[in-house]
């Protein structure tokens, strides 16, 4: 990613997503159903090892801004560490946004409020030495 074109990326991200994932429907297109389990019958259950946990429709890409130091470091701990750990753990079909998903959901639910708050007065005490020199 260059800082002439911050979607730089976008094609990498667009690449690792499968082109024969199930489609999500809307409720409102379902068929109406009835008690006849032939309907039932030909539902296929999902397994969380090999089929992912939402579609890519049902993402929503936001930008984030960051130095490309940490985008380089954070994109490296992706790949190299949390996609290896789920690898290891014997999951398949392992795509970005389902791991930036449930980064974003451990921040939120761990509540990491205070590291996170801490790291930011961090940079900022770390930039504001770094203009007095």
């Amino acid at each position: 990613m260059t800082e002439d074109d911050p979607f730089a990326d976008l094609g990498e991200t667009l690449e690792d997503e499968p082109d024969d994932e199930p489609q999500d429907t809307d409720e409102a297109s379902e068929p109406e159903r009835t008690e006849d389990t032939s309907t039932q019958d030909s539902v296929e259950p999902r397994d969380p090892i090999t089929d992912t946990a939402f579609s890519y429709e049902a993402a929503k890409q936001r930008p984030f801004y960051a130095r490309e130091t940490t985008i380089e470091d954070f994109d490296s701990w992706l790949k190299y560490e949390l996609e290896r750990e789920i690898n290891q753990q014997g999951y398949q079909n392992i795509v970005v946004r389902e791991m930036t998903d449930a980064l974003l959901r451990t921040v939120v639910e761990e509540d990491l409020v205070d590291e996170v708050a801490e790291r930011f007065g961090q940079a900022r005490e770390s930039a504001s030495l770094e203009s007095d020199e």
